[in-house]
């Protein structure tokens, strides 16, 4: 009995090839739930369960996600019912995720998990409350919702910025500066946050403030590149088709949150992280004097040097400006890639989670084995002493057997020759051959006369 409530490792590999078989059939579900179920009275069962069940989910295909809600229906429902609260206390942590995982994989099925949700509520399987914490999780996925409310929100000022009306420039100006406190703001506000920069007083892992004053001071007076920007502004008022693209651009579908979608995301951040090195590369490569005012040697320049030393600026002016540009756009992107990794946290404390149990249930079999090797050595030694008994009976035993077989077949012969050797009637010894003959009988032979 002792041995039938022992959790192995063969339990766990089991319960996860029944789960990732199971079909969207009656059959099937029961057939799932009942071997969970198994893990009802073992030991660290329950969460055992789930913690598969759960594994199965994340790495399955997303056909199987709705079969798998349907098998966690029935063992909470069973649970409930015929046996208690152990099952409802081990999904109660990752019912959440698991279920807004499942509708992110397949927008469809947000109604159905609904439904299984209510279900809960009106059997009395949760209480109210964690009921409807569970539908409002699943609101922003339902028809209308974009499940993605949070982008949406980050990015709304700028939109509406770009798609109001510049009737004059001084209005331009003064809406981007009323844009760029705004964004500034909302900056300072998810800095606060910001898992990977750490606190707003803290040095940031991409710092891409540059002391370029008089380099803008030179482009001030020289007005070079002025034409260019002004012209980049033009475009932008009158093309108000951008501002569409980009809205749609940012409220693009996320992606599942995934190991390789988390690995994926890092590589970007490094990829991001080496083209702004090599961009400060470049900037900190520019000779000093290029951005001193106060050089005394452009006084002494003329003629040919001055052209020659003029060019050289504009070429740095023009790299400088190019250089900025992509240390603005990596920083972008890089905020972009540090908000879609918040998404990952949760998901990575569920996964620990996992891990912590795995290690947990492995700490305890390994107890249990340092136990059993105090006594393994001699429970062995008895078993061979116990197996080299029990052959030598069983040889003795085949060998009592082999001689009373033999000599009921000796005595059988024996029967036989002596039944054969006795006279029989009409019989007569034959000296010669020491043994009864029949008399020969002449009248048989009647008939050849």
């Amino acid at each position: 009995q002792k041995h039938n409530t022992t959790l192995t490792m063969g339990d766990a590999a089991a319960l996860r090839n029944t789960l990732s078989q199971t079909d969207n059939t009656m059959p099937g579900i029961q057939s799932s739930s009942r071997e969970m179920m198994r893990f009802y009275d073992k030991p660290g069962g329950p969460p055992l369960a789930v913690s598969e069940w759960r594994s199965v989910l994340q790495t399955s295909s997303p056909s199987l996600s709705l079969p798998l809600l349907y098998v966690a229906n029935e063992v909470l429902q069973t649970s409930k019912r015929n046996r208690g609260s152990k099952f409802l206390e081990a999904f109660s942590p990752v019912l959440g995720s698991s279920l807004m995982f499942i509708v992110e994989r397949d927008r469809s099925a947000v109604e159905k998990v609904r439904r299984t949700v209510k279900v809960w509520g009106d059997r009395r399987v949760f209480s109210m409350r964690f009921v409807m914490d569970l539908l409002a999780g699943l609101d922003n996925y339902r028809e209308g919702g974009s499940g993605v409310a949070n982008l949406t929100k980050q990015q709304s000022p700028s939109a509406a910025v770009d798609a109001s009306p510049k009737p004059s420039s001084s209005s331009a100006s003064s809406d981007k500066r009323s844009s760029v406190t705004s964004s500034d703001n909302d900056d300072d506000d998810d800095d606060e946050e910001d898992m990977f920069g750490g606190s707003t007083e803290g040095q940031k892992l991409l710092d891409i403030s540059i002391d370029v004053s008089a380099l803008s001071e030179a482009n001030n007076k020289s007005g070079f590149g002025s034409g260019a920007a002004k012209r980049r502004r033009t475009s932008k008022t009158n093309n108000p088709s951008s501002t569409t693209t980009t809205q749609m651009n940012v409220t693009k579908k996320p992606k599942v949150l995934s190991g390789q979608n988390f690995l994926e995301l890092f590589q970007s951040i490094a990829n991001l992280e080496d083209k702004y090195k090599s961009s400060m590369g470049i900037v900190e490569a520019i000779p000093p004097s290029f951005l001193d005012d106060g050089s005394a040697d452009i006084d002494d320049l003329v003629g040919d040097e001055l052209t020659s030393m003029y060019k050289k600026v504009c070429d740095t002016q023009r790299k400088i400006i190019r250089e900025r540009r992509t240390m603005y756009s990596v920083a972008v992107q890089r905020r972009d890639l540090e908000k879609e990794a918040k998404r990952y946290v949760l998901w990575l404390k569920n996964l620990a989670k996992v891990d912590d149990d795995d290690i947990s249930f492995v700490d305890k079999l390994e107890k249990k084995l340092d136990v059993i090797s105090v006594c393994h050595e001699e429970a062995r030694k008895l078993r061979d002493v116990r197996r080299s008994e029990e052959a030598q009976q069983r040889a003795e035993a085949e060998a009592v057997a082999k001689q009373e077989a033999d000599e009921k077949e000796r005595k059988r012969l024996l029967e036989d020759v002596t039944k054969e050797a006795e006279a029989k009637p009409g019989m007569i010894w034959n000296p010669n051959l020491r043994e009864y003959q029949y008399l020969h009988d002449h009248t048989e032979e009647s008939w050849r006369d």
